[in-house]
C-alpha cells in the first residue's frame, strides 16, 4: 500500500556543522525530501508506527523496519517498506509487508513481554538482528531471526546488563538497546544503550551527560567480543511545559567505516520539541571494559567522538520529532543517502516521519 501524505521537496536545505563546535565534517548534508505518515493510519486492520529501527537492502531495495508496539495493539512485528527516492526528492512510501515477530517455541510474544527497538538485515546470510528494551522482567534481549520473524536464536546477555531485584544493576527501563549494527566484516554484531546501566552512572541531565556501554558479540560464537563506554552529551535545554520532562540518549548508529560509528544522540525537551544531533565516536584508544561489572570506580577512556551534524526544530524545514532510526539508503546522483526515521509512540500529536539526507563529502 503507497502512500504520499505530506512530503518536502529536494534542495530546499543543507547543513555542515559550523567549525567551531568541533573538528570539521566528512560530509554537507542536503535534504532529498520527507515523507509523513500520521499516527491511527491502519494496515490490515492492524496501526502502523512506533517505527523505532529501520535497515536498509540495496539487493532488494527494501527498507525493513521494526515497530516498538510490544504486543498492545497487534503482536509485535516488523515491516518491509519501499520509498521511492531519486535526485529530485522522496515521493512515497510503500508498506510492502508485515510479519510477526516470534518466540522461541514459535509463538507471538505476550503482551508487555518484549519491547522492539532496533533491527539489522544480513544480506549475506539472508537474517535480521534485532533488539529488545526489556520483557515483563526489564530484561534486554537481543535475536537472530529469519525475514519472516521467526526465531533463529537469542544472544546471551553478560549480567551487568540485567536489572536485579532492587534496582541498582543493569538496564533501566526504557533506555537500554536501542542502537544495533553489523561491523562491515560482518563478524561483529555492535549494540548501545540508550543511557548508563544502573550501576555505571546516572542518567543524562541537564548539567551532565551518561555513559552508554557499545557492546560488540561475536556474531559466529554468541560470546561478547569487547565492550566500550560512549558519554552521550548532557539534555540541551530545560523543558518549558508541565510534567517538565526532557531527556538526552543514545538512539541508534551506524558503522562508519571499520572503527568509527555514526551515532545519533536523539534529545527532547517538553514545550520546546526535538534536536537530534549526530556524532563520529571512535573506537580506536577506548578502554575495553568486558566482562567489568561496574565502570563508576574503573578509569576507563570512552570512545572520542565529534559533532557533525544537527537537527533542530526548523532545520531544513523540518518539524524534526522522536528519531530512532537511521540507516544508509540508495545512492543518488552517486553520493550516499541516510534515512532516518521516527517513533511516533502511537500518540496522535505525533507522526511517523521518513527522512532523507543526501551527503556530499565536505569542501572545506
Amino acid at each position: 500500500m503507497k502512500f504520499v501524505l505530506s512530503t518536502i521537496a529536494a534542495g530546499l536545505a543543507s547543513s555542515v556543522i559550523s567549525a567551531h563546535a568541533q573538528d570539521a565534517a566528512p560530509f554537507k548534508a542536503t535534504l532529498l525530501g520527507q515523507v509523513v505518515l500520521p499516527t491511527g493510519l491502519k494496515i490490515a486492520g492492524t496501526e502502523f508506527g512506533g517505527i523505532s529501527g529501520l535497515d536498509f537492502d540495496a539487493a532488494s531495495g527494501l527498507f525493513y523496519a521494526i515497530s516498538d508496539d510490544r504486543s498492545e495493539r497487534a503482536p509485535a512485528r516488523l515491516y518491509t517498506l519501499k520509498l521511492a527516492i531519486d535526485g529530485k526528492g522522496v515521493h512515497g512510501v510503500d508498506i510492502v509487508s508485515s510479519a510477526e515477530l516470534r518466540n522461541a517455541e514459535g509463538a507471538a510474544f505476550a503482551k508487555k513481554d518484549i519491547d522492539p527497538e532496533s533491527i539489522r538485515f544480513d544480506s549475506a546470510a539472508n537474517r535480521i538482528f534485532w533488539s529488545s528494551e526489556g520483557d515483563a522482567a526489564g530484561r534486554p534481549a537481543i535475536y537472530e531471526a529469519k525475514p519472516d520473524g521467526s526465531h533463529v536464536r537469542s544472544f546471551a546477555i553478560p549480567e551487568a546488563y540485567l536489572p536485579n531485584a532492587d534496582k541498582t544493576r543493569g538496564v533501566r527501563g526504557n533506555l537500554s538497546f536501542e542502537s544495533l549494527d553489523i561491523s562491515p566484516d560482518g563478524k561483529t554484531l555492535w549494540a548501545g544503550t540508550e543511557n548508563a546501566l544502573a550501576q555505571d552512572g546516572d542518567k543524562a541531565t541537564l548539567e551532565a551527560g551518561s555513559p552508554s556501554r557499545v557492546i560488540g558479540f561475536d556474531i559466529a560464537s554468541g560470546t561478547v567480543a569487547a565492550e566500550h563506554v560512549y558519554d552521550n552529551g548532557p539534555i540541551f535545554t530545560k523543558a518549558t511545559q508541565d510534567p517538565y520532562y526532557n531527556d538526552n540518549g543514545l538512539s541508534e548508529f551506524l558503522l562508519f567505516g571499520p572503527d568509527e560509528l555514526l551515532t545519533i544522540e536523539r534529545a527532547f525537551a517538553l514545550g520546546i520539541g526535538s534536536e537530534i544531533n549526530f556524532y563520529l565516536a571512535s573506537f580506536s584508544g577506548a578502554t575495553d571494559v568486558k566482562g567489568v561489572a561496574s565502570i563508576k570506580d574503573v578509569t576507563a577512556k570512552p570512545m572520542s567522538k565529534r559533532k557533525v551534524l544537527k537537527i533542530g526544530e526548523g532545520d531544513f524545514g523540518l518539524d524534526i520529532d522522536n528519531i530512532e532510526s537511521v540507516t544508509w539508503g540508495p545512492e543518488v546522483d552517486g553520493q550516499r543517502t541516510l534515512v532516518i526515521a521516527s517513533d511516533n509512540n502511537f500518540n496522535p500529536e505525533q507522526f511517523t516521519q521518513f527522512v532523507v539526507l543526501k551527503l556530499d563529502a565536505a569542501t572545506n
